[in-house]
């Protein structure tokens, strides 16, 4: 579970006291929040540092929030973006949906309004965190599987006791099926009798 105070918000508006406004709640509620007076200003920070959810206003000087968009999909694909747009240019948000930003919100606004569509980013951002983590387990264990099958043998007992609990691991987490796992298992011991003499 992410603590707010770990998930990174980077607040982008030329608009000071809109900008304070939305800096001052979300750090009243918790979370970790860097602040910038434009867009040229916010690419400078997306780039030399992390951020799991920026908000940004769709019309400003020097750079907008498709321009703050995109290059923050370029640096960190997974990082959340939330435009914030006057409903004259809410075609330009929709089209900022199509370019990978994750929602946004219209001016004005209901803080509490801000405040659900953050609380529901912090919970995409985690889910989408723990399928990349999933996924490498997954390449891990078909990578150890791939390796036993070329040596024909497990030569470590400790490495298959891993995979084992690797297996069990994805099973309960409901990436693999029971189908899955014995093709898995059958696998391993195939590849043991193998080493043993007993393939035919």
């Amino acid at each position: 579970m992410v603590k707010r105070s770990d998930f990174r918000i980077l607040v982008i508006d030329d608009d000071e006291i809109a900008k304070d406004v939305v800096v001052s709640l979300l750090m009243k509620e918790g979370f970790s929040v860097t602040s910038a007076r434009d867009g040229l200003e916010g690419i400078k920070e997306i780039r030399t540092k992390d951020f799991d959810l920026i908000i940004t206003d769709l019309k400003m000087p020097g750079a907008d929030g498709i321009e703050v968009l995109k290059e923050a999909k370029r640096l960190k694909r997974n990082v959340l973006v939330v435009i914030i747009t006057a409903y004259g240019t809410l075609e330009n948000a929709i089209e900022a949906i199509r370019l990978g930003a994750y929602d946004y919100i219209t001016k004005p606004f209901k803080l509490q309004e801000l405040l659900i569509l953050v609380e529901n980013a912090m919970k995409k951002h985690e889910l989408m965190k723990e399928n990349e983590e999933l996924r490498e387990h997954l390449k891990s264990t078909y990578r150890d599987m791939e390796m036993i099958k070329a040596l024909g043998r497990i030569t470590e007992p400790t490495l298959k006791v891993s995979i084992l609990e690797r297996i069990a691991r994805l099973r309960e987490l409901g990436v693999l099926d029971d189908t899955d796992v014995a093709i898995l298992k059958e696998q391993m011991i195939g590849s043991d009798l193998s080493a043993k003499g007993f393939d035919s």
